[in-house]
């Protein structure tokens, strides 16, 4: 400390004692003496710098149907620190547990994991409610027999009257069904389209909670957007839009449904709408548009389709194989076209 004036000194001695308030005295000198050392060298974020060098100049999607570049998040690659030995230092953002919070998060590591029952198989056909009592009980953990019973039967497919005879005999148990019980059941019939389950399991959920949220919604808008209740997901797609952020999946959902139904106008609205809200498409949805909007003869619709296109190779992405013959098929399918496509092979020279 002989280094600093005598007013620096006696600046410093007060900042001790302020701090002494609250920390010792050796753990006031460590924080001090570690802000008046050499700083360390600052880490070169190299993900960063990378991409900073290939920035593509913005296109406006209005005029060309194009896709705005979506800038890429810096990666951070700090490693993430721990409690330091020597200087007893605490990183920031790292979380510690007093002792309450060390007992709980022992107490949580004891609740069993539904990983490990993977293996369950679900009943073939309809139980009835002793049965089902019965595999309650002998279920290792009978507090979460439901969820793991239902997840079993989403991944073994089972047919949708044993998933109604579990939850009848939840009803009649509980009096009620919970939430994430309805969830996992909707799953089940949305993977099977059962478009009337999807519909009394919507029903159900309205009357007895006020919201709904984003998982459940798309779930619905996907169930019905793939049956003839198509434009009922478009509804569901303007609820949910007044309450939360609408994701890419209930998008893309509509979007198909639209554009298999022809209605191409209505699918490119939706599909700028998700432009403007940052919402990237994925090349699934993309290729759509090309598969369903082959014969029709349309200025606007092509410049759509060409405005697509320019986005892939402004951004250098490059559509895999089922997406180029939808491409190489579209323009063959030109009105008064006359295009002919043919495949390739590029050489490294």
């Amino acid at each position: 400390m002989a280094l600093f004036s005598q007013t620096s000194q006696q600046c410093f001695q007060a900042l001790l004692w302020k701090c002494h308030m609250f920390w010792p005295a050796s753990r006031c000198c460590q924080l001090f003496a570690a802000s008046f050392s050499i700083p360390k060298r600052e880490k070169i974020n190299y993900f960063s710098f990378m991409t900073s060098s290939s920035t593509v100049s913005p296109v406006d999607p209005k005029e060309t149907g194009v896709l705005p570049t979506k800038k890429r998040p810096e990666i951070d690659c700090e490693e993430e620190k721990g409690w330091d030995e020597e200087t007893k230092e605490i990183a920031e953002g790292k979380p510690q547990f007093s002792s309450v919070g060390g007992a709980k998060k022992w107490s949580m590591s004891q609740i069993p994991s539904r990983n490990k029952f993977t293996n369950i198989e679900p009943p073939e056909k309809p139980l009835q409610a002793e049965e089902w009592n019965r595999l309650r009980e002998n279920f290792q953990s009978p507090e979460i027999f439901e969820e793991v019973m239902l997840n079993s039967m989403i991944r073994c497919n089972s047919p949708i009257g044993v998933a109604k005879s579990l939850l009848t005999h939840v009803a009649k148990c509980n009096g009620d069904i919970a939430y994430r019980t309805l969830v996992k059941y909707l799953r089940l019939c949305v993977q099977q389209g059962q478009v009337s389950e999807i519909c009394d399991v919507y029903d159900i959920m309205k009357g007895r909670f006020k919201i709904l949220e984003g998982g459940a919604y798309s779930l619905f808008i996907k169930g019905l957007s793939n049956s003839d209740q198509w434009r009922m997901g478009l509804t569901l797609l303007e609820e949910a839009k007044k309450m939360m952020a609408v994701s890419r999946t209930s998008y893309e959902s509509c979007i198909k449904a639209a554009s298999r139904h022809q209605e191409m106008r209505l699918a490119f609205e939706l599909y700028h709408e998700m432009l403007a809200k940052d919402v990237v498409p994925t090349l699934d949805v993309l290729q759509s548009f090309f598969d369903f909007s082959r014969g029709m003869k349309s200025a606007e619709l092509q410049n759509e389709l060409f405005g697509i296109l320019l986005y892939l190779r402004e951004n250098q992405i490059y559509p895999h194989k089922t997406f180029m013959r939808s491409i190489k098929q579209w323009f063959e399918s030109i009105p008064g076209g006359n295009w002919r496509g043919h495949l390739t092979t590029i050489k490294d020279r």
